[in-house]
């Protein structure tokens, strides 16, 4: 007699089945854990919960990225560089890569033809963006502003193809959104990010974000301006080893060198903790992939961590990190454990007397 499969054996088999994908063809659907629900509280907002008990180890989301860049130092000789084939993005070998025929951007390169074939018409809406303006924007804004604004390039071509199969909603489940209205929901805005920052990003859109013969879209330089605010509030840097590994090993192990960046539609709804219960590391495809780092509890909020905790150890360092780059201050368990009590805030604020 065949025994059935478990509750967890089957959600198991599952996931192994979304993380085979294939090699050529599109990303696979996105998978959530049946017990990972989304909930709004008044001061986060959106958040992650588990709906009943999660153990250790098992895997909690597999998300494909609705854009990504590669980040190399020099495309020529990385082995890092990703395939541009969002079906694919796995990295490519130097000398067995395609570049792009009008030779936009180095970073620009396939890993076969079939892939090239299959990521001709999104890359048609970027090449002759990349052609006029990539080389300009690195000379006067540096690579981090290049990269965001490739990045919000690359979130343009994807909602453009999704405009043009009118299937605005085709990556959405009834408990997770997804595609472009998944975008549109993420969290910041220009009340977020200080009037300095904000009339930067307004100066580069209206230079080089515009619709028109280079980058056509619907958009109005307000509303991309909105969508960089809500991109580097939510955009994922991929790394090749787990970000969130809490408690720190000792020796620290770091995360290693950025090699990729992108956005995705429902791993952008988990929440920063400095002692968080999640791991988050992307797969070979460049999916996100979400693993719980300790058993988590029914109700229990699951949250991931926003840096390398092995690079930034004490309360002070990882507050200042956090506000600089994020706008807020951790309330998390850990940092209202490590402040100082009452008492000694009171003799450290007292004036030196001799």
């Amino acid at each position: 007699m065949t025994t059935a499969p478990s509750t967890v054996e089957t959600r198991l088999l599952a996931t192994a089945e979304h993380l085979a994908g294939s090699h050529h063809s599109n990303p696979p659907a996105p998978w959530v854990h049946p017990h990972l629900e989304q909930d709004v509280v008044p001061v986060k907002g959106r958040q992650l919960r588990a709906s009943r008990p999660i153990r250790k180890g098992e895997l909690l989301l597999v998300d494909v990225p609705y854009a990504l860049i590669p980040v190399v130092d020099d495309p020529a000789s990385s082995d890092a560089l990703l395939c541009s084939n969002p079906g694919c993005s796995r990295p490519t070998q130097c000398g067995a890569r395609i570049s792009c025929p009008k030779n936009c951007i180095a970073d620009v390169v396939w890993c076969t033809p079939a892939c090239q074939g299959a990521d001709q018409a999104r890359h048609g809406f970027e090449c002759t963006w990349l052609q006029r303006y990539a080389a300009p924007v690195r000379a006067k804004w540096g690579e981090y502003d290049f990269g965001m604004l490739w990045l919000i390039v690359r979130i343009l071509a994807a909602r453009q193809r999704e405009l043009q199969r009118d299937q605005l909603d085709d990556d959405t489940t009834p408990r997770f959104q997804g595609g472009w209205d998944a975008i549109q929901s993420f969290c910041g805005s220009t009340e977020s990010w200080s009037h300095a920052q904000v009339r930067s990003w307004t100066a580069l859109v209206k230079k080089y974000l515009r619709s028109g013969p280079a980058l056509p879209h619907d958009l109005t330089p307000d509303e991309i301006v909105a969508l960089i605010c809500r991109e580097e509030a939510n955009s994922f840097g991929l790394y090749p080893r787990e970000t969130g590994v809490f408690p720190v090993p000792e020796p620290p192990v770091d995360r290693g060198d950025q090699y990729g960046a992108a956005v995705y539609p429902r791993a952008a709804i988990a929440n920063h903790s400095c002692s968080p219960n999640i791991m988050h590391k992307p797969d070979h495809q460049g999916r996100m992939v979400f693993t719980a780092s300790r058993d988590i509890a029914a109700g229990e909020e699951c949250c991931i961590s926003y840096f390398d905790l092995s690079k930034r150890v004490e309360l002070k360092e990882r507050r200042d990190h956090l506000q600089g780059l994020f706008r807020f201050i951790c309330g998390c368990d850990r940092c209202t454990a490590e402040e100082p009590s009452v008492e000694e805030s009171d003799w450290v604020g007292l004036p030196f007397v001799e």
